[in-house]
């Protein structure tokens, strides 16, 4: 018995499964990095946070024991000064720690980027698919196959699902 021809618009939709299944893996391999990356800079500007307060929390000890030393102002410096200077040190250690936190952590930040190959991909496909579905004769089946599809550099030849 012999096959009937199927519509094109069931071949395009066939043809859209499998673009969609070959992108999706495509952008999953692309995007899992950069979001390691952003993890990382999330956690890096975290612990730049918890610096920082540390620093807001020492200003303020520093800011009530030198208003308590000006009113103890008969003495020169005496141990409240040194524990003064001991806060005001913490503090700057604390600022010093969350600026350096935030530096990296910007820069974790910077190296997110979008998926390009991905979108290359997926427009060159498209692109493949609408030109066999218009340059088609009428009554004849859309067939797309894998060598007519563009190739990448860093495409694999054995397919779609092979994994480096």
């Amino acid at each position: 018995m012999p096959s009937e021809p199927s519509h094109p618009l069931v071949d395009i939709k066939d043809a859209v499964s499998d673009f969609v299944a070959r992108e999706s893996e495509l952008a999953a391999a692309e995007l899992k990095p950069a979001a390691k990356a952003a993890g990382i800079g999330a956690g890096l500007f975290a612990g730049a946070a918890v610096f920082a307060f540390h620093a807001i929390w020492m200003l303020v000890i520093l800011i009530a024991l030198a208003v308590g030393l000006l009113l103890y102002a008969v003495t020169p410096l005496g141990p409240w000064g040194s524990f003064t200077l001991g806060f005001l040190i913490s503090m700057l250690v604390s600022v010093a720690a969350a600026l350096v936190l935030a530096v990296l952590g910007r820069n974790r930040f910077r190296r997110v980027k979008k998926p390009d190959a991905t979108i290359a991909e997926a427009k060159a496909t498209l692109d493949a698919v609408v030109a066999a579905v218009t340059a088609r004769k009428p009554g004849a089946d859309v067939t797309i196959r894998p060598q007519d599809l563009p190739r990448f550099r860093d495409a694999d030849v054995s397919g779609p699902t092979a994994r480096p």
